[in-house]
């Protein structure tokens, strides 16, 4: 819940005050995302606008990610005009030890706010990488809409640590505009802070450019905004969450969850608890990129799990178990992926805000 001011192509200003709820779910193969928007603006007029999203994973040849991807999106305004979106797209990920690389296409079909419709054609590829409390992301997107060609290029930026998250874009456009919009600025970028004062409630601000959007009609143009979060949870507080992923192929008697552990993140050092239920084990051991692959013993606790809590901060990452000296395994609960070798890896996810 907040205010923003806005500055529409350059030439329309608007003041509003706004609600946007949002919710998410994770549930190890697959990520879902709802959110909205209301604006109550100052002239008297309001608008609306919602998104739905979701995507599912599975191993690829090559050791690939697959990535089924789908968005739908519109909006209404009080003068009666409306917009809307429905897009579908595959991605490929390439998991590395430093990161990642992905590519992808994918198509739909825009409603314009005029009442016309065309076809949406995208491509994308990019990297991504993370390091410390940190995470960076360029993605190139080529776009065809009706008869418009252009390429986006853009660098995402962000940097979570203890109570304080914070984030920059930077983009720039070539190739044809939408000039019926309005504006004629190529280039964009903003930045948003979010200051956490307790585990429910933070403030944000954010302010920047933004630019045209051919896929739904908007104009682009300027905006500062400042804002209340409510929050179910959250994930950098000090308390300890095990979320139990859903088990693939896993043995009879054990079984892996994942968890972080927050009070750690209070001191700026983000790390992952690790726990497998081996009742029958003597040793149980776990190794991973983020231990440059060499084995970790974890601890026996109480009614069969064995734990062991290691510095790891947000990412992906690949990883295996072994019990009593076995076989390396793909972790129960974990996607089974090929690595750079074509041995089967478990995919870890740490996230810098997790999902609950």
């Amino acid at each position: 819940m907040g205010g923003v001011a806005l500055r529409y192509a350059d030439t329309l200003s608007a003041s509003a005050a706004t609600i946007t709820p949002r919710a998410s779910a994770d549930w190890g193969r697959g990520v879902a995302e709802v959110s909205g928007t209301y604006s109550q603006f100052a002239s008297g007029g309001w608008s609306t606008q919602g998104a739905l999203s979701g995507s599912l994973f599975a191993p690829f040849a090559g050791g690939f990610l697959a990535e089924l991807a789908g968005f739908s999106g519109g909006s209404a305004h009080q003068d009666g005009t409306r917009t809307g979106e429905v897009l579908a797209n595959v991605r490929l990920h390439s998991m590395r030890k430093w990161g990642e690389l992905f590519m992808g296409a994918g198509g739909g079909r825009t409603w314009l706010g005029g009442g016309g419709s065309a076809g949406v054609f995208l491509g994308e590829a990019g990297v991504s990488t993370t390091l410390q409390h940190s995470t960076a992301t360029i993605v190139l997107s080529p776009a065809v809409v009706d008869s418009l060609k252009y390429m986006d290029g853009q660098v995402s930026l962000s940097w979570t640590r203890a109570k304080l998250d914070l984030g920059a874009v930077v983009g720039v456009r070539v190739g044809d505009q939408l000039t019926a919009l309005g504006g004629t600025a190529r280039s964009w970028g903003s930045v948003n802070a979010v200051r956490w004062l307790s585990s429910r409630f933070a403030l944000v601000a954010a302010g920047g450019t933004y630019p045209i959007d051919p896929t739904q009609g908007f104009p682009g143009g300027r905006f500062a905004s400042l804002s209340i979060r409510l929050a179910t949870r959250r994930a950098a507080e000090a308390q300890t969450v095990t979320t139990q992923q859903p088990g693939i192929d896993a043995p009879p008697d054990e079984g892996l969850a994942v968890a972080t552990d927050f009070r750690a993140a209070r001191t700026g050092v983000r790390s992952v608890t690790l726990r497998v239920k081996a009742p029958r084990a003597n040793l149980v051991e776990v190794t991973g990129d983020f231990t440059s692959w060499t084995p970790v013993r974890l601890n026996l606790a109480s009614d069969g799990w064995w734990a062991a809590t290691l510095p790891v901060g947000p990412g992906k990452y690949q990883m295996n178990l072994r019990l009593d000296g076995g076989e390396w395994i793909v972790p129960p609960g974990l996607l089974s992926m090929l690595d750079e070798f074509g041995g089967k890896v478990g995919l870890l996810i740490v996230e810098s805000n997790t999902k609950m």
